[in-house]
């Protein structure tokens, strides 16, 4: 009986080392994550024009990974030594970092709503307000000029009808920037001919939101799976440092 137990303790200290392993590669997969959002999704977190701040994620995942990296050390090491105080940090902080997790999701999914209506009147009112151009090297017109020539796509919801008394149109007389044409270098794209074989056909809007519904889903994979991972670390954490403080006592008992 006293081996079977010895056996579960041994495979359970093994099996929370593997764990931290995986928290270790999360955290630096996060940290990845906010550096993607940083330079490779720069132009859509631009294109929320005043918001981008605000509802940039990439330092609260890097935040988050470079917590979780740390953590898992302290939760490894805890494990291997069988040290009740690292495994106590490691709880406490893991446990933190999950209720932080699953809080947020919640909101998220409550206000989703509210979120996708400040995202898109952000997004519009960038384009309208703030947008100057093929020209400009601001970063918001920078931002949409990409997304229009990557997407092949006009405007933000009704094509060349979002730049009537936009700020590009005031500014320039014109009715649409270049980077709205099928061929961007053929005569007809003058900013004034609406012909609808000049003007690439569709709106970015939905293009754009195509793309965040792509990537979300394997993103709340990779976040979901990173849950269970902490969940079941922070219930072994818990095992263990229970287990350790009763082998601790029956050998002061001895």
């Amino acid at each position: 009986m006293a081996c079977s137990a010895s056996r579960l303790y041994e495979a359970m200290r093994y099996l929370l080392i593997v764990l931290c392993a995986l928290i270790f590669i999360s955290g630096f997969v996060l940290v990845g994550l906010g550096a993607w959002i940083i330079y490779g999704a720069s132009t859509l977190v631009y294109a929320l024009g005043p918001y981008s701040v605000q509802l940039n994620m990439s330092y609260i995942c890097i935040g988050v990974g470079a917590v979780l990296i740390l953590t898992s050390l302290a939760g490894s090491c805890g494990a291997w030594k069988e040290n009740r105080c690292c495994l106590m940090l490691f709880f406490f902080i893991l446990t933190a970092v999950f209720v932080a997790e699953v809080v947020g999701t919640i909101f998220v999914w409550v206000y989703r709503e509210l979120v996708g209506l400040v995202v898109w009147r952000a997004t519009k009112e960038s384009l309208q307000k703030l947008y100057m151009g093929p020209a400009a090297a601001d970063p918001i017109s920078a931002a949409w000029n990409t997304i229009m020539i990557k997407f092949k796509c006009c405007g933000f919801e009704n094509s060349t009808e979002d730049f009537t008394n936009s700020a590009f149109s005031q500014a320039t007389g014109l009715s649409y920037p270049k980077t709205c044409c099928i061929e961007k270098t053929s005569p007809a794209c003058d900013g004034l001919n609406l012909a609808p074989d000049v003007i690439q056909p569709q709106s970015c809007y939905k293009k754009v939101i195509s793309v965040i519904r792509d990537k979300s889903a394997v993103l709340g994979a990779a976040a979901g799976t990173i849950c269970v991972i902490e969940l079941a670390s922070i219930i072994l954490t818990m095992l263990l440092f229970v287990k350790l403080g009763v082998m601790q006592r029956e050998e002061r008992d001895m």
